[in-house]
């Protein structure tokens, strides 16, 4: 049996530029994560989590889109109108 490799998963960090209205968003949300969890969230921390909160949403429309096409359901229009997308 070969040994389980436990380094860490390694970061890449990247650099996006953001206006200033979306990075004020994202400090309030920072700043409401860490009133709820009573713990220091950084502006770094906050994005990460909105991506990963974005990317399960997007996920998750896409799945119901494949589901829907395959039961020929609802058409994409009323479920995008119904997700304000």
């Amino acid at each position: 049996m070969q040994p389980t490799n436990t380094t860490p998963t390694k970061k890449n960090p990247a650099a996006i530029r953001l206006p200033d209205e979306l990075l004020n968003r994202v400090d309030r949300y920072a700043g409401q994560l860490e009133s709820e969890l009573h713990i220091s969230v950084s502006r770094s921390d906050a994005i990460r989590r909105l991506i990963v909160l974005g990317l399960e949403d997007a996920e998750d429309i896409r799945d119901a889109e494949i589901a829907l096409g395959e039961e020929g359901g609802i058409s994409m229009a009323a479920v995008k109108a119904e997700y304000g997308l």
